[in-house]
């Protein structure tokens, strides 16, 4: 009984602390060098701005995103307002990790490449 009152507490700590630094896990694949990075998300912002023909698209949070080459033309076709969801690519391409979608067929490999103030709330 006094080992059970002595494990519960330290399971329940155990346990929370495990929660807290999920967000922060890198781990590596068996014989991988990759090293992945869980990161929490939004799961989706609106667009503010698209610049450069789509190179860069700058989200309602002042997260600014490079686009993939490739997928410049989707991008460029978005207007400030336009819905994205953001998720994380387990198999990047030169560090382009999170895809932006909208929709079912609108989609872009992008990367963060910096952030802006986000606008004052009134």
């Amino acid at each position: 009984m006094k080992v059970l009152r002595l494990f519960l507490p330290l399971a329940a700590i155990l346990l929370a602390s495990t929660a807290a630094a999920q967000a922060q896990t890198v781990s590596q694949a068996r014989g991988s060098t990759w090293a992945t990075y869980d990161v929490v998300l939004p799961y989706g912002l609106h667009v503010r701005q698209v610049k450069d023909g789509g190179s860069f698209v700058t989200l309602e949070d002042g997260s600014i995103y490079e686009v993939r080459m490739p997928q410049r033309p989707v991008a460029s076709g978005w207007q400030p307002g336009t819905f994205v969801v953001l998720t994380s690519i387990r198999a990047p391409v030169s560090n382009f990790d999170i895809l932006l979608s909208h929709g079912d067929s609108d989609r872009v490999e992008a990367r963060l490449a910096g952030r802006q103030r986000p606008p004052d709330q009134e």
